[in-house]
């Protein structure tokens, strides 16, 4: 594909949605058969040798190591460790609001490959919602297929949100991976209950996702998608980042609480990225205006540091 071309009917009759300079990163990083598998499958998962640069997802297993110990008071056991509760749980483990917590996060956010995907899903303004880790030792409950984008059937078409999962460990069926309906993405409706059992009597569509640590899984909110079981001892770590398109309320509140530092040592786009852009409720004429300058503050140096321009923040 060359960067004159773009991959579906959608993007050649809204160029404006997909510009040159998108093409251009796609190519750069290698990323053209990622994205058709997007298009056809409504998820692809991209290999080490592109989605972890400089052992990112090694770097990351530690840092989820070391904040559960410190959470907990117990380091977690990757070869014999059980997902802990009183309740059997299909996805394991969560630790939830991981972004201030080490800047190997922050890396993961500004990874080129997982902007690269995340924005031809979202667009340029997208923000990340959450960053959350997922610990999943052996279970008995199924995790039911469903969407992200959790509306009401039918679904819009154009994706309003897309996860990016970073493998930690190595995913297989055995393991418990992610399972995905290749091409639900584009039925633009949620599955009804006959189709959400996964596993042995279940949804035969349904596919597991089969691949090494490092990799990098990113799909469509629309997508079909849950998880099998984990069968064998130990857990399957993996770091969720949850990105929408910027008008969509969020799950984690960033606005105001980056610390500079944060700021400083990354590119204008993580504090788009971060929801500084934005401009949240306000309470009065005034209270508006002086967060519609502050997101502008954001914004401008966002756009002359990039040459993109994004929508207008009122």
């Amino acid at each position: 594909m060359s960067t004159e071309e773009s991959p579906t009917a959608e993007a050649a009759t809204a160029p404006e949605l997909f510009p040159r300079r998108l093409w251009d990163e796609i190519n750069d990083l290698g990323l053209q058969r990622y994205i058709e598998d997007l298009d056809a499958q409504g998820y692809t998962v991209v290999p080490p040798e592109i989605a972890n640069p400089d052992g990112l997802a090694d770097r990351m297993l530690e840092a989820c190591l070391d904040i559960a110990e410190r959470r907990t008071g117990e380091r977690p056991d990757l070869e014999r460790g059980r997902s802990e509760g009183p309740f059997d749980s299909p996805v394991g483990d969560t630790m939830k609001a991981l972004l201030l917590e080490d800047p190997v996060f922050e890396e993961s956010l500004m990874n080129p490959a997982l902007l690269a995907l995340a924005t031809y899903l979202c667009g340029y303004d997208v923000v990340l919602s959450s960053l959350t880790s997922f610990m999943k030792g052996p279970s008995k409950t199924r995790f039911q297929l469903h969407t992200d984008t959790r509306l009401p059937s039918p679904l819009p078409t154009q994706a309003l949100l897309c996860k990016g999962i970073y493998l930690l460990t190595d995913f297989n069926r055995d393991n418990g991976s992610t399972a995905f309906v290749p091409g639900s993405h584009r039925w633009c409706r949620n599955p009804d209950a006959s189709e959400t059992s996964i596993g042995e009597g279940g949804n035969d569509q349904a596919v597991p996702v089969e691949a090494p640590a490092g990799s990098l899984l990113v799909f469509h909110g629309n997508t079909w998608h849950g998880a099998y079981n984990r069968l064998v001892p130990g857990l399957r770590v993996s770091v969720h980042l949850l990105m929408v398109r910027s008008l969509l309320r969020a799950t984690e509140d960033f606005i105001g609480r980056i610390p500079q530092r944060a700021l400083d040592r990354n590119r204008p786009r993580f504090a788009i990225l971060t929801q500084q852009g934005v401009v949240p409720g306000y309470i009065d004429k005034d209270d508006e205006r002086a967060k519609v300058v502050r997101a502008q503050r954001f914004v401008s140096a966002y756009e002359k540091d990039s040459g993109v321009k994004l929508p207008a923040k009122r």
